[in-house]
């Protein structure tokens, strides 16, 4: 019976390894298929193996915990809960630092506490959002025309790379973004490419409302608009030579992400009063530049370039230099093998997030520092990851040109293979010396130290009685660690509940966190945290109070007993 069973066991594993290798050769027939209408084989392959790699990408940083290493990463998951977690929930929290899209797809996601204190709530976006993004590579891929190697290659790009799936782990604004403006991308090249005349309607439907996403993202998604509505001009002008035909093309798929940029503006007007507050108000990049250029460390404004080398090198230090060869490699190819045919022209507009964030650089509106940057340090060096999808196209079309010869083929993916491993295994050897992004998140993590310890106490200690604290004041965007449920905590975001706190503590909270650190700067932005300043201007807030836990840069207060 044993030996009969034994047996039955030994013959179903023969049998299941025909059928797994069959199994993987209908895979790879299916990655080579050419595109058929809408369908293009092979997509569900890919959407299915980049959200296992996500999974796997999350496990290790979450296990790790660097996937909260960003403050910012931690304001974001913050601001998506207190949509509905916060003394005074609603839309409003929106605020207007950053476009709303990321914290509005966050939300269904940061609603359990579990998630939103470990980050997994933004590992489950980013799983999604991974997937969602070599997808659309891959079907802009295809639509070019290309075979199994480069639309392998140009997922690749992306999967292979352990900067780019930190990145998709936290809470950044980038894997949104990316995932929308590829989404656009796979919908112009899938009415580009077309053999059916699709209308105005399908153009919206299919490339309008990831634009609209991907506008209500990052401004960079306003750019991937603007070059796309002059891409559907050219291109409609040249099937039809109608203008009248192309302006109706233009307009179908302009309308929604205008309407996007519409809703904006009219929620900076109706919220603040100021339809242009997203632009010019205290919270502004501009506000944030501004103080920046002042003090002088903006030396890219206006320099071209020291701009071209600091964001370069940003580029250099996340994609590695093997990539890089083979984009620029591609765009040669592309040109001389196409010259300015529309997938010429679809592949350029993919880069207009890459030459907005140059164009932002060099005007002074962003700020980039990396090791060969003027002053030498780590801040917004994943703006470079703007460059992913065009640099994993031209990669893409690069790989399928030198391996057109059959005779060739396997020795040329062999070595291109062997480049990727090798240079991964070196980016392995120090990733947070050698990976800018990983880098700028070591030295994020490295400055709230003390914030983080803080905040795990507090955690540890709190039951009730309510926190007062500046969370927008340097260092203090700590609250996903924190774990607290927002709405026991006073903060600027707390609306006309903060002014009070701050005037009489005692009456509204039993713990007082603050940064002790001698700040300057504008009452409401920059480091100053201004629980710390009332505080140590109230001669009786000691006498209420006791230190209950302290480091060299933040302290708790507990409210006395008697």
């Amino acid at each position: 019976m044993a030996t009969s069973l034994a047996t039955r066991r030994a013959g179903h594993r023969k049998e299941a390894v025909p059928a797994a290798l069959a199994l993987l050769a209908w895979a790879w027939e299916r990655l080579d298929a050419p595109v058929a209408g809408r369908k293009v084989p092979g997509t569900r392959i890919v959407a299915l193996l980049s959200a296992v790699v996500g999974y796997l990408a999350c496990l290790y940083t979450i296990g790790h915990g660097t996937n909260l290493d960003y403050s910012d990463a931690q304001s974001h998951l913050t601001i998506a809960r207190r949509i509905f977690d916060s003394k005074a929930p609603g839309f409003e929290q929106l605020g207007t630092v950053w476009l709303p899209m990321p914290h509005l797809l966050l939300a269904p996601f940061v609603v359990n506490m579990w998630l939103f204190s470990t980050g997994w709530a933004a590992g489950l976006l980013g799983i999604l959002a991974l997937s969602a993004t070599t997808t659309g590579l891959y079907l802009i891929a295809a639509r070019l025309g290309l075979g199994r190697a480069g639309r392998l290659a140009t997922t690749l790009v992306v999967l292979a790379n352990p900067a780019v799936l930190y990145v998709y782990t936290t809470a950044l604004t980038e894997p949104v973004l990316i995932m929308c403006i590829v989404g656009g991308m796979a919908g112009l090249a899938h009415w580009a490419t077309s053999r059916r005349r699709m209308s105005a309607g399908e153009l919206a439907v299919f490339a309008g409302i990831p634009s609209a996403a991907a506008v209500l993202s990052r401004y960079e998604g306003w750019a991937l608009v603007m070059t796309g509505t002059v891409f559907v001009l050219i291109v409609a002008k040249r099937r039809t030579g109608a203008w009248r035909e192309a302006l109706i093309m233009a307009g179908g798929y302009v309308m929604i992400p205008a309407a996007a940029v519409l809703w904006w503006v009219s929620y900076n007007w109706a919220i603040y009063g100021n339809p242009l507050e997203f632009m010019f108000g205290q919270y502004s990049a501009y506000a944030q530049q501004k103080n920046i250029t002042d003090g002088g460390l903006l030396p890219t404004k206006g320099n071209l370039g020291l701009t071209l080398t600091t964001f370069h090198w940003s580029l250099l230090e996340t994609a590695g230099v093997l990539v890089l060869a083979m984009a620029a490699c591609g765009a040669v190819v592309l040109v001389f093998r196409r010259g300015f045919a529309n997938s010429t022209l679809l592949v350029a507009v993919t880069g207009s997030a890459y030459a907005f964030a140059l164009l932002s650089l060099f005007l002074g509106q962003t700020a980039i520092n990396n090791d060969h940057s003027l002053p030498s340090t780590w801040w917004n060096n994943r703006f470079a990851l703007t460059a992913l999808p065009l640099v994993a196209i031209l990669v893409a079309v690069f790989v399928q040109d030198i391996t057109r010869a059959r005779r060739f083929r396997p020795w040329v993916v062999g070595a291109l293979l062997a480049g990727l491993v090798g240079q991964n295994l070196w980016w392995n050897e120090d990733p947070t010396a050698r990976l800018a992004v990983l880098a700028e998140g070591r030295m994020s993590a490295e400055s709230t130290t003390n914030s983080t310890a803080a905040a795990r106490w507090l955690n540890a200690h709190y039951e009730s009685g309510g926190i007062l604290m500046d969370e927008s004041a340097r260092g203090n965007a700590i609250l996903p660690v924190m774990g607290i449920p927002l709405k026991e905590i006073y903060n600027r975001a707390s609306g006309d509940y903060f002014a009070p706190a701050l005037e009489d503590p005692a009456k509204y909270a039993k713990w007082v966190f603050v940064n002790v650190e001698a700040g300057s700067g504008a009452r409401d932005s920059g480091p100053t945290d201004l629980v710390y300043q009332a505080i140590v201007k109230d001669p009786g807030f000691t006498v209420r109070y006791s230190v209950a836990f302290s480091t060299p840069t933040h302290r708790i207060y507990e409210r006395s007993s008697h």
